[in-house]
């Protein structure tokens, strides 16, 4: 299928490069000065439809690439302040070169709107103000209404449906990727624009070397938040129980220097940790080869702040200085303090061979407190011509939990799972006329213990029928040093960039567990060798990895060919990918790619002994080492004209993945045992999408909608027995925020989902169709004074009766006086107490009802201080 799909997109591209004609130039103003931003369109001769549209670039340059059939072709070059001017040419390739006059414009007394979105080259410019209304705060609020742009539930943001790259404060990178401090304090009043960096390239001697299709976010701030220091507090209390929420802050921004600090504290359900997550991709952190957990209430799909049980503090602290233009030294520390109450009840189903259901119900009750600390200094230097960057990272987490179960067999589980890493992660490049250099290396050591203890002791069969002992203790250790190390050279070649790397792997991990029984007086039991593991997991790879990109004005192609070599079982693997992007016009793009890639398992698939993951869960393996394949293909169309405001992509995948080992699972009670065999099996998964969002400037409104399907078929292992089992999943969000002119603002979403599972030769299960309805209405009866409204209403088509649909409400006023803000929210104004929903997984069928946070008052006062 691969080689099909290659050949399709061979035949795409040369049919497309056939027959096209480029018209390309330069504007310049009688000083001879390059002229950025100016439009450039073309007609057909004796056509008024415009054919094909672009804008000047910062050096004043412009290209066109198109196929027509007119003999004559009518260019167009205007722009404000300029004398319009046309030329008349031929239909074939050429450079068209304007110098252009400066033309004073005479304005009557019009009301002029400025453009809500303003292009330069590959920078999309939003205007803040004029997306904002009187009840946005902070600068994420109006990020979730400019159309093209997508804030997701957890804070991260897409763009043309990728996650950023970069996260920038007047092109200053002081939060490395943690980026929820700054859209959730920053205030909305201080930014002039958000501007999008399209196909961003962060490293600077990578430029026109190494291309992305990710764009950045840049903020930039009015000259009235530049170079003076900042610093609002918040004082929040209310009742139900007593609550207390607040806040303390400060910033400061100029050209050589940022910093910004943020403390947060409360009970009342908000998330301090969720500003502290980092949405850079590439993580390194260390991990688990057996992570160990308690049985808890899992979360349910609704707002955090309607179920958290919490009392929470954060802080961050974030500092950047500048030396000269290009060499910045970053520094940055997290810290969190968290106590979580959860409750629930809770029905698992099982499907077993035969048409039979194993049922698990279980009335859950945990606490969990957690402190991290996260501390990073970076040095990066980014130049044309030479990059540096060393970041020296420390993280460690300190997680305590315990819970109870209630079920036939009432039971006391607490878990202790401490983590320490330390990193340092360098890099170098340099260019040498068309030559580049790059050299890099990740060297990092972590620690982690793990001991789980559940009373009483459940499973005296594995202990050698032992009926004295009181509960069961499960201790895992894990130390593991890696390296990962690599050098690259390439070349330029006019249309064709090669690039030629090799590198070095080297993990060493030491891996210990022992399942003990546990007497009253507090003894430990000898571990079986059954229940023992000790591993020494050494591994070193080793690999050469070539890539060549073909690019034109509107083609690109990259093929890269890595063949690696593992010292684990004496493997070598060949894994290449080839991707293109073609530019059908400037407001098209067409994307796709295909990827294979082979692997085989690591020390999560080498242990022999029992470990027990949870109370009713063990996994051990038999030492086999399961060989994976997969393949992955992709389409993406896109269309953005952001003059129009409207953003648009649609696309499909489809991924097959291959193993020679399937995972079973077998049921003794509710205990379930992991087992392994060697069968070779595959799942497929298959999904298609479309998004759409425009602004409309006159209904002061942006819509969204985005459509999904998924088809996924898998196979798994049940009592012995294979069980093949596909779910089709079907999705539909769409929504809308407007202006409702000068005294209040509206937004709504609608989202549906349609979740089947079918199990061969089983009857089929009913579908689950499920409903989010959110409405919030804002009304400014003064300039200083808002009120809120919002309601929020779920449909689970799982359920019966009652509890099917589920209904929440808010109240809000806020008004603002001198420097100061007065919040008074009344949430949960129904008082719904409990939320209740059911879930299809593989070939298993969730229900569960989890205890909300109650009616609740709060008042709170945000003041400035400096």
């Amino acid at each position: 299928m691969s080689r099909v799909f290659i050949l399709v997109l061979l035949i795409f591209f040369t049919y497309r490069l056939q027959g096209q004609t480029l018209i390309k130039g330069s504007l310049r103003g009688s000083d001879g000065k390059a002229m950025a931003g100016l439009n450039v369109s073309l007609r057909e001769k004796g056509i008024s439809t415009v054919l094909l549209f672009a804008i000047s670039d910062e050096k004043g340059g412009y290209q066109l690439s198109f196929k027509s059939n007119s003999d004559s072709l009518l260019l167009t070059v205007s722009g404000f302040s300029i004398a319009r001017q046309s030329r008349m040419l031929f239909n074939k390739s050429q450079q068209a070169d304007f110098q252009l006059v400066n033309e004073a414009i005479k304005l009557k007394e019009i009301k002029v709107n400025p453009p809500k979105i303003r292009q330069l080259g590959d920078t999309l410019n939003y205007l803040v103000d004029v997306f904002k209304d009187q009840n946005d705060r902070t600068i994420g609020d109006v990020l979730k209404k400019m159309p093209g742009i997508v804030v997701k539930d957890d804070g991260s943001i897409l763009y043309n449906n990728k996650p950023i790259n970069k996260f920038y404060i007047e092109n200053k990178d002081l939060l490395q990727g943690r980026y929820g401090i700054a859209t959730n304090n920053i205030e909305a009043k201080d930014v002039a624009s958000v501007q999008v960096l399209e196909n961003h390239q962060p490293v600077k001697a990578l430029k026109n070397k190494e291309f992305t299709d990710e764009g950045a976010i840049n903020l930039k701030l009015k000259d009235s938040a530049k170079g003076v220091l900042t610093a609002t507090g918040q004082l929040g209390t209310g009742v139900s129980p007593v609550l207390w929420n607040n806040e303390l802050s400060s910033m400061y921004f100029d050209k050589n220097k940022q910093l910004m600090n943020v403390y947060k504290g409360n009970n009342t359900g908000q998330d301090a940790a969720a500003e502290q997550l980092s949405f850079y991709g590439g993580s390194q952190a260390p991990g688990q080869a057996a992570g160990l957990s308690i049985q808890a209430p899992a979360a349910p799909g609704i707002s955090q702040q309607r179920y958290l049980f919490n009392r929470s503090h954060a802080a961050s602290l974030n500092q950047l200085w500048s030396y000269g233009k290009d060499y910045q030294l970053t520094a940055n520390v997290n810290y969190l303090n968290d106590h979580k109450d959860q409750q629930s009840y809770s029905q698992s189903s099982y499907y077993l061979p035969g048409d039979s259901l194993l049922s698990i119900t279980e009335q859950l009750s945990a606490k969990q407190q957690v402190n991290k600390l996260d501390a990073s200094l970076q040095l990066n230097a980014n130049r044309e011509q030479f990059y540096l960057d060393n970041a020296l990272k420390f993280s460690g987490s300190w997680i305590m939990e315990e819970g109870t179960v209630l079920t036939a067999t009432d039971l006391k589980q607490e878990l202790d799972k401490p983590l320490i890493n330390l990193s340092n992660n360098f890099s170098v490049i340099s260019n040498l006329g068309k030559k580049t250099i790059k050299l890099s290396s990740f060297t990092s050591y972590s620690q982690a213990d793990q001991t789980l203890l559940i009373n009483p002791l459940l499973y005296p069969d594995l202990f050698g029928g032992d009926l004295s002992s009181v509960a069961m203790v499960q201790n895992v250790a894990q130390n593991k040093f890696s390296t990962q190390n690599r050098i690259s050279y390439g070349w330029t070649s006019k249309q064709l960039i090669q690039n030629y790397a090799m590198g070095m792997n080297a993990y060493a991990t030491h891996f210990s567990s022992t399942l003990q029984a546990r007497s009253a007086a507090g003894q430990l039991g000898l571990a079986a060798d059954s229940l023992r593991n000790d591993l020494q997991w050494n591994t070193l790879d080793v690999y050469f990895s070539p890539d060549y990109t073909y690019h034109t004005n509107k083609l690109r192609m990259v093929l890269n060919l890595p063949l690696s070599y593992a010292s684990l079982r004496n493997n070598i693997f060949f894994n290449p990918s080839l991707s293109a992007r073609y530019e059908l016009s400037p407001l098209w793009q067409f994307n796709a790619a295909a990827k294979y890639n082979s692997d085989i398992g690591g020390l999560e698939n080498g242990y022999r002994s029992y470990i027990m993951q949870s109370y009713r869960s063990l996994t051990r393996n038999d030492g086999s080492l399961p060989k994976k394949q997969s393949q992955a293909y992709n389409l993406d169309i896109g269309y953005r004209h952001p003059i129009h405001a409207v953003f648009t992509n649609f696309g499909a995948s489809y991924s097959i993945n291959q193993m020679s080992i399937l995972y079973g699972y077998d049921y003794s009670g509710i205990r379930s045992s992991r087992l392994s065999y060697e069968i070779p099996n595959e799942s497929r998964t298959m999904v298609f999408y479309g998004k759409f969002s425009k602004a409309i400037q006159f209904l002061e409104s942006t819509f969204t909608l985005d459509l999904n399907y998924s088809n996924s078929r898998a196979s798994q292992i049940s009592q012995s027995e294979l069980i093949d089992f596909s779910a089709d999943r079907y999705g539909l969000n769409a929504g809308t925020s407007s202006k409702l002119s000068k005294w209040g603002s509206f937004s709504y979403n609608w989202n549906y989902s349609r979740s089947l599972s079918k199990i061969r030769a089983a009857e089929g299960r009913a579908a689950i169709d499920n409903q989010v309805h959110r409405g919030k209405l804002n009304v400014f009866p003064t300039k200083k004074l808002t009120l809120n409204l919002a309601f929020e209403h779920f449909y689970n088509g799982g359920l019966s009766g009652a509890a099917q649909s589920m209904n929440f409400a808010d109240a809000g006023a806020k008004f603002n006086w001198k420097h100061m803000e007065f919040n008074l929210e009344y949430n949960n104004l129904l008082n719904t107490k409990q939320y209740v929903m059911a879930t299809y997984s593989d070939i298993s069928t969730f229900y569960s009802s989890y205890n909300l946070r109650p009616a609740q008052v709060l008042m709170k006062v945000r003041f400035k201080i400096k």
